[in-house]
């Protein structure tokens, strides 16, 4: 049985693969597509900052480029408004975005960033995480973080320990 395949209205080629595979010297198939191509989302930003927000009654995280790129997301329905409850909500949403992320891009995370208005600063508490004030803890060399995170979220989400928290 032989079976021939056209797609983008292009004519079938023959089999080799090499020079006289069908392509135009600028490397175009016949169909019109430029090779290689990519649906991934593209970044020229050294940023990569997780982000935390309520939506209703769910929190949304998502890993954004510093120029916009969005290389991940997650929801996670709120179980509570208390500060512990909240604690879970993040720590859940963040390790869903950090698995979706993959290796490469989970160990470039820059910041992390939680906007839950008056909440914030109870959830960063919930979570442990040393700040400014506290004895001994690590200065984030962000001068606009309120917190760095530590080694119990780093086993828990894969975000590195050390990673400057701001509150919003």
């Amino acid at each position: 049985m032989d079976l021939k395949f056209s797609f983008g209205g292009s004519e079938p080629e023959h089999h080799d693969h090499g020079a006289a595979s069908g392509t135009t010297p600028d490397g175009v198939p016949p169909g019109g597509i430029p090779l290689p191509f990519s649906t991934a989302p593209a970044s020229s930003s050294g940023v990569l900052e997780l982000a935390v927000r309520r939506s209703g009654g769910t929190l949304v995280a998502e890993a954004v480029s510093g120029d916009g790129v969005t290389y991940g997301r997650s929801e996670v329905r709120l179980g509570g408004e208390d500060p512990a409850a909240l604690a879970a909500a993040v720590r859940s949403a963040l390790s869903r975005v950090v698995a979706e992320l993959g290796v490469p891009l989970a160990g470039s995370v820059t910041a992390l960033t939680l906007d839950l208005a008056a909440a914030a600063h109870p959830v960063v508490a919930e979570l442990g995480f040393p700040t400014h004030g506290d004895p001994g803890s690590a200065k984030p060399r962000d001068p606009g973080a309120t917190a760095v995170t530590d080694t119990a979220f780093q086993r828990r989400t894969g975000i590195a320990a050390g990673t400057p928290v701001r509150t919003v």
